[in-house]
């Protein structure tokens, strides 16, 4: 009968444990669930003003607090500035700028520890600036540093739980979180700025005749820059891409990054015009696709969120894209044919055209449907993305390079590294112009399923 009973209690014991293991997993996968949910709709844009409208919202709701701000570094002067606060009276705290080191959002700033105060006036790190402005009395505050590769970007600031609660713990961690995303987000719309900055002082300046080429020099340096290298390995797939600008600066572009799992995003793209306002579109362009790219989408996804952000009504560019996700293993390759040239697949007994679904470019309608299309590269096989530029290639008689004798080149390199498939193509190409001009911008990638 004793047995029975201590069999009983340690059964009893273990089921308990077990009930207590499968909550702390099933909350954690709600934490995780929540946090890439928070992650996707932070990276869902980087304009200034709605992208620190949905870091504030999601701080509040999240936090279940009464305000939120998110305090901005300026890089300038070193101060902080409130550049949105959620709460009525908004529009007073946006007037706020605070001394390198002043109050607890300059102490968390310049210390890079988070704070959880529950009562702040009582706080000797306490500034009552914001208070004095909005008159609302602050009660508890909890803050977080806000940073990415080590730089400092601001402050996430939540103050006064709802129903009279305080912050505790756990808030903080949870606004930790928050903060990572927060984080990349807002550097990517920096970076944004940064290029439109340097893009329309560059367009300002260059009314100068005499400082044009100068200047042209720095605009390509800036856009070049954007690019991602040349090549890459990345498992069992070899990348090699090339880019010739027909002026200093042009309207062609091409992007690769890994987004993990295995996974590699791939591009290659053509703005409908050339010079200053060609590259400026481009190198939004290369800043949108970074921020988009996300190994839980698939390519027709990102080029709609891309469209949505590029179409207004009062632009008048646009461009082609052919946009694909690479499984750097089997060699999968999921694609969407944003308008652009036909992509080629080299084998060992030839070439042959993709089978795409053409789609309207990016930058024409905002509600643009996009979808998704496959294949498999076979071990040894490329895929070729190449712009007009080759195939609209002029010589001096006014004859294009044309499909044929691209088709004809590609035909030998079926056993070729990305780079000899790339200096081939564009050797042959310059060999038919025999030294006339560049008319447009040339771009090329090879991208090979190793053996």
């Amino acid at each position: 009968m004793a047995a029975s009973v201590i069999a009983f209690w340690i059964l009893a014991a273990v089921l308990l444990a077990v009930l207590g293991i499968l909550g702390i997993i099933r909350r954690e996968q709600l934490r995780t669930t929540k946090l890439f949910n928070i992650g996707l709709r932070l990276n869902s844009t980087i304009k200034r003003k709605d992208l620190l409208e949905i870091i504030m919202e999601t701080a509040s709701r999240e936090m279940q607090a009464e305000g939120s701000s998110i305090i901005l570094v300026d890089e300038k002067t070193g101060e902080l500035y409130f550049e949105v606060a959620t709460g009525d009276k908004t529009e007073k705290v946006k007037e706020v700028r605070l001394q390198a080191g002043e109050g607890i959002a300059g102490w968390v700033a310049s210390t890079g520890q988070p704070v959880l105060i529950a009562d702040a006036a009582k706080d000797s790190r306490w500034s009552n600036k914001v208070a004095v402005k909005t008159k609302i009395q602050t009660r508890s505050m909890l803050c977080v540093p806000v940073v990415s590769g080590g730089k400092m970007l601001g402050v996430l600031q939540v103050i006064n739980k709802r129903g009279g609660r305080s912050f505790h713990k756990q808030d903080q961690r949870l606004l930790e979180m928050i903060a990572s995303p927060t984080a990349i987000a807002l550097e990517n719309m920096l970076l944004y700025e940064a290029l439109a900055e340097s893009m329309e002082n560059l367009r300002l300046t260059t009314a100068a005749k005499e400082r044009m080429e100068s200047e042209l020099k720095i605009a390509k340096d800036i856009q070049m820059n954007f690019l991602p290298g040349e090549a890459i390995r990345s498992g069992r797939v070899d990348l090699h891409a090339s880019l010739i600008p027909a002026r200093e600066v042009g309207g062609d572009f091409y992007h690769f990054m890994e987004l993990g799992d295995g996974k590699l995003l791939v591009c290659l793209g053509d703005v409908s015009d050339k010079g200053m306002p060609a590259a400026l579109f481009m190198s939004g362009l290369m800043i949108w696709i970074k921020a988009k790219a996300k190994a839980s989408l698939t390519p027709a996804e990102i080029l709609m969120g891309i469209n949505r952000e590029v179409s207004t009504e009062d632009s008048t560019m646009f461009a082609t894209i052919f946009l694909a996700i690479v499984d750097t293993q089997s060699g999968t390759v999921r694609y969407c044919d944003g308008g652009h040239c036909t992509p080629l697949i080299l084998t060992e007994d030839g070439v042959r055209e993709l089978a795409t679904e053409k789609h309207l470019p990016i930058g024409i309608f905002e509600d643009a449907e996009y979808e998704d299309r496959e294949t498999t590269l076979a071990p040894g096989e490329t895929l070729v993305l190449y712009t007009d530029g080759i195939t609209e290639a002029e010589n001096k008689q006014g004859e294009w390079y044309g499909m044929g004798r691209l088709r004809e080149e590609l035909a030998d390199c079926g056993g070729k590294t990305p780079l000899e498939v790339t200096e081939s193509l564009l050797g042959a190409v310059s060999r038919f112009a025999n030294g006339y001009a560049q008319s447009d911008d040339i771009a090329v990638m090879a991208v090979k399923h190793v053996d």
